[in-house]
C-alpha cells in the first residue's frame, strides 16, 4: 500500500482517503436529487403574496393605469408610493440592479462557471452546453424586453391591446407633435419623446426578468455542481479537505483542488446567492407596487417557458438533451 510521509507520521493514503473520502479521478454522478420544474411553483406564490400585501395594506393600492413595460420602466410611474422607499424608481436597487439586471445575471454566470472544475474529458462539452444554454435564456430576454424585430415584445403587446403614446397633460408639446407622439411603437421611445405610454396591457418586464435570471442561475448552480470532478463533495467541504492534505496526497487523487481555489469556488457561489436573492426580493417589491395581476402572470409566463423549454423540454425529446443539456 503506497503511503506518503505528512507532519512528521507515515499515513496510508487509502486510509487517509477513506476518512476524507474523495473521488476518484473519474467524474462520479451525483446522487442529489435535481431541482424539478415544480420548482417554478415559487414565483406565483411571492407574486401572490405580494398581491395580497398590496391589497391588505391601506398604503400599498395598485396604480389605476398600466404602467410603461419594459426592464427600465417597470418602476417608472406617476403614482409614486412616498410611503415606501421600494416604490419609487430611484431606489438604489432599481437604479443599480435592476435596470442593469442581465448585466448580473451574465457577471453571476460567467463567475460561476469560471470556478466550476468539470472533469477535462467533459470539459469541452460542459462548457459549449452552458454557453448554449446561457444563449437560449439570453434572446429570450431580448426578444421580450429589447427588440423583437423591430419592438420587444412587451412594447408589441402592448400596443396591439389597444395601448399607444399619449402626450402628457401638461407639457410644451404643440398639437403636430402631439399627433405625431401617437405613432410611437416602443416605451422607451415613448417617454423619450415626453409621452405617457398608456392603455394596453403591460406585461411586467420586471417580473419576467427577474423570474428568468433568478430560476437561470439557481438551475445552472445545480448543474456546475453536478459536473464538477467531485461532485458529492461541496467547496466548503474541498476547502477544509485541501487544508489537511499536502501536495502529495492531492495528486495521488487525482488533483484535488488547492484550498484557495475552494474559497474561490465558494465566494463565486456567495456572489451568486446574492443576486438570486435580490432578484426574489425585487421581484416582491414589483408584486406589491406594480401591475395589475394579468400583467405580472404574462410577465411570469413568458420566463417559464423559457426555462421550461431549456432544462426540461429535453425530458420529451432526448434529442434536445443532447444539445443543450441540462439537469
Amino acid at each position: 500500500m503506497p503511503a506518503v510521509q505528512r507532519n512528521g507520521r507515515t499515513v496510508a493514503l487509502q486510509e487517509e482517503q477513506e476518512h476524507r473520502h474523495p473521488t476518484t479521478p473519474r467524474s462520479m454522478p451525483s446522487t442529489r436529487q435535481g431541482p424539478s420544474a415544480y420548482l417554478l411553483l415559487i414565483y406565483p406564490v411571492v407574486l401572490a403574496l405580494g398581491s395580497l400585501f398590496a391589497f391588505l395594506s391601506p398604503v400599498a393600492s395598485p396604480p389605476a393605469e398600466s404602467l410603461a413595460p419594459g426592464i427600465a420602466s417597470d418602476l417608472h410611474t406617476q403614482h409614486f408610493h412616498s410611503t415606501n422607499y421600494f416604490a419609487g424608481k430611484r431606489n438604489i436597487l432599481n437604479v443599480y440592479f435592476v435596470k442593469f439586471g442581465w448585466f448580473w445575471t451574465t457577471l453571476a454566470f460567467l463567475v460561476l462557471q469560471i470556478t466550476t472544475r468539470p472533469p477535462p474529458a467533459s470539459a469541452h462539452k460542459h462548457y459549449i452546453q452552458s454557453i448554449l444554454r446561457y444563449g437560449l435564456v439570453t434572446v429570450s430576454w431580448i426578444l421580450t424586453t429589447q427588440w423583437c424585430f423591430g419592438p420587444a415584445l412587451v412594447d408589441r403587446s402592448f400596443t396591439i391591446t389597444g395601448g399607444r403614446c399619449e402626450p402628457q397633460l401638461i407639457n410644451n408639446t404643440g398639437l403636430e407633435e402631439a399627433v405625431d407622439m401617437t405613432v410611437i411603437a416602443s416605451g422607451p421611445a415613448c417617454k423619450a419623446a415626453g409621452g405617457d405610454w398608456r392603455g394596453g396591457h403591460d406585461i411586467s418586464g420586471h417580473v419576467f426578468m427577474l423570474a428568468l435570471s433568478s430560476a437561470f442561475l439557481i438551475y445552472e448552480i445545480y448543474i456546475a455542481d453536478r459536473h464538477s470532478v467531485h461532485p458529492s463533495v461541496s467547496p466548503r467541504a474541498a476547502a477544509a479537505v485541501a487544508h489537511e492534505m499536502t501536495e502529495e496526497e492531492r495528486k495521488a487523487v487525482g488533483g484535488w483542488e488547492s484550498e484557495s481555489v475552494a474559497m474561490v469556488r465558494i465566494w463565486s457561489r456567495y456572489f451568486l446567492y446574492a443576486v438570486v436573492v435580490l432578484d426574489f426580493w425585487m421581484l416582491m417589491m414589483t408584486a406589491i407596487w406594480f401591475h395589475t395581476w394579468t400583467e405580472k402572470l404574462s410577465g411570469l409566463f413568458i420566463a417559464a417557458g423559457t426555462v421550461w423549454g431549456t432544462y426540461f423540454a429535453g425530458d420529451f425529446v432526448p434529442q434536445w438533451r443532447e444539445i443543450v443539456g441540462g439537469l
